[in-house]
């Protein structure tokens, strides 16, 4: 009623059964999105189907070893597909209303790593031959900070660089990934 767009669910997996719970049954006047981190299991997925309306997830690496380093999952990039498909599955290609908001769809994010535009670049190759055009939208980052236990550890310690930047938005426009 106040004007909220969506119900934004970040980082939800862990709370999944308090908010099936708190979602009920009906459905809500706004999308609710489910805001992750891509590596999701296809059977948490299947218990939200009918009342997620967006998906958010991210699908950070498709190299199994940076994912090995990073996240401590070399399995990520399959695990990930597998859970986007399934969300794919649920909600089907994106649809906007009227004022073109987003009620339903997958937004796949993917954030540029530095010294590691190879893995961005097999990101959106799989994001490109995967998904026909207009099943999902691809939203690129760059917006990279150094922190954690990676903040001292090249190419980690340091932003993005323009050339970097640069490549992947590159081919992001010759893949036509751009919605």
């Amino acid at each position: 009623e106040k004007g909220a767009a969506n119900i934004n669910l970040v980082t939800p997996t862990h709370f999944t059964d308090a908010v099936l719970e708190a979602l009920g049954e009906e459905r809500w006047p706004v999308p609710v999105v489910w805001n992750c981190g891509g590596y999701e299991s296809v059977e948490t997925l299947k218990r939200l189907e009918g009342r997620v309306q967006v998906y958010l997830p991210d699908l950070k690496y498709a190299e199994s070893d940076l994912a090995a380093r990073l996240s401590h999952a070399p399995d990520y990039f399959p695990v990930a597909c597998a859970a986007i498909d399934e969300m794919v599955r649920q909600v089907g290609p994106c649809v906007f209303d009227e004022k073109g908001m987003l009620q339903k769809g997958v937004i796949i994010r993917h954030l540029i790593l530095p010294g590691h535009v190879q893995n961005s670049l097999k990101v959106l190759d799989y994001v490109a031959e995967h998904f026909e055009k207009g099943t999902v939208l691809f939203s690129l980052m760059a917006q990279y900070v150094p922190s954690g236990r990676v903040k001292h550890t090249p190419p980690f310690d340091r932003p993005i660089s323009q050339e970097e930047y640069r490549a992947v938005v590159e081919y992001l426009f010759m893949l036509d990934l751009t919605d």
